[in-house]
């Protein structure tokens, strides 16, 4: 059964690399991510900061808005996101804001990251009425999502 599981998550998470190659190739930082529900994918998210003039159009935001917007509600509690990168600090309280039940990314940021930094957003039970951490799933294709980050960026003017 864990064995269909990881090959589940590989699959969302290749589709994750690839909306994170588009990214790059647009000067933006290479990430890429997707929401799913009941095995269907609702939304996808590529990282789009310098095009928008936006710090807050990451790949993961931008999933969450376009799931919120489809489905018509702001509780994702039956969704699961994906995510190239580990979700920084503001994409992981978005993601505990609307109650997303799992968080599964490739490559950890220990600096920013919302699980594996020293402000640990995504796990944490101290902020009142947020409800339960969702569940982490790590390292999917990790090496992977850290190679695409390394792919030169064309970078734009901003």
């Amino acid at each position: 059964m864990e064995k269909m599981a990881d090959s589940l998550h590989e699959s969302y998470m290749r589709l994750c690399l690839k909306l994170a190659r588009i990214a790059g190739e647009r000067g933006e930082v290479p990430v890429g991510s997707v929401i799913v529900r009941d095995g269907a994918v609702i939304a996808e998210g590529i990282e789009g900061v310098r095009a928008q003039h936006d710090v807050a159009h990451h790949a993961e935001m931008e999933a969450i808005r376009r799931t919120c917007q489809i489905l018509q509600t702001l509780d994702l509690s039956g969704c699961t996101l994906y995510t190239s990168a580990e979700p920084c600090f503001m994409c992981s309280y978005a993601i505990r804001a609307c109650r997303i039940g799992t968080v599964v990314f490739g490559a950890p940021v220990n600096t920013v990251g919302g699980f594996s930094s020293h402000f640990p957003v995504l796990s944490t039970g101290a902020v009142p009425n947020w409800g339960p951490p969702p569940k982490i799933v790590q390292g999917i294709l990790r090496e992977e999502c850290e190679a695409t980050r390394n792919i030169p960026q064309h970078r734009p003017k901003l």
